[in-house]
């Protein structure tokens, strides 16, 4: 292939626990994708040096272990929260770890793009549009799934309580907001196999676009 190649960068969007990366991995079964995965992206960032250096002199050594390793859950416990102070925390933290994870996720889509081996890049990416790094990605696509099923999901995955997901949710844009933003909607209550060959044909959908626009 020709690094001219057309290959989309999709965002994909969508509730906790609504399936983004299941449906990612779905379509990777079907077709040669990339996924790039920022949540991954964001806990290997984690042992960077410079990182845990900002992070230590903002949270203290409380959120390390014994081997200086961060840890996520005591972390998680200082940022998200109700409080005017997990607000200012979140934010701290945001302002460490979000250009590390934009920085890794430019690498990765432009080598993705310059070996022009997919038809398409993936990025899951939770807090893509609240970060701002929208410009990377040609299309939005928001997985849909209703609460009941994200909720059992993550109680299942995570062993999160219904208010340890809302607290989190409300850390991110409304989902009616999201959805809007969207350039696709994808069903992903019943049937894996169905979201991601809805996936799959929003892919063709957008490449025949581009053949054609030439």
């Amino acid at each position: 292939m020709s690094c001219h190649t057309f290959i989309p960068t999709i965002a994909l969007i969508g509730g906790i626990g609504s399936g983004k990366s299941a449906v990612a991995h779905k379509v990777k079964t079907l077709r040669s994708v990339k996924v790039i995965d920022a949540d991954q992206i964001g806990h290997e960032i984690l042992i960077f040096p410079e990182v845990q250096q900002k992070i230590r002199e903002q949270f203290g050594t409380a959120v390390f272990n014994s081997h200086g390793e961060i840890v996520r859950s005591k972390l998680a416990k200082l940022v998200f929260g109700d409080e005017k102070q997990h607000q200012e925390s979140l934010e701290k933290l945001e302002e460490i770890v979000h250009p590390e994870i934009h920085r890794r996720l430019e690498q990765e889509i432009l080598l993705a793009r310059s070996e022009g081996q997919v038809d398409a890049i993936l990025v899951d990416a939770a807090v893509i549009l609240e970060a701002g790094w929208k410009d990377l990605c040609d299309q939005i696509v928001f997985i849909e799934c209703p609460f009941e099923q994200r909720f059992n999901r993550v109680t299942q995955n995570r062993g999160w309580s219904s208010a340890e997901l809302t607290k989190r949710e409300n850390h991110q844009l409304p989902l009616s907001e999201k959805r809007k933003l969207a350039n696709g909607v994808i069903q992903n209550d019943q049937d894996l196999d169905a979201a991601g060959l809805a996936l799959s044909r929003f892919i063709d959908d957008l490449l025949k676009r581009n053949k054609l626009d030439k």
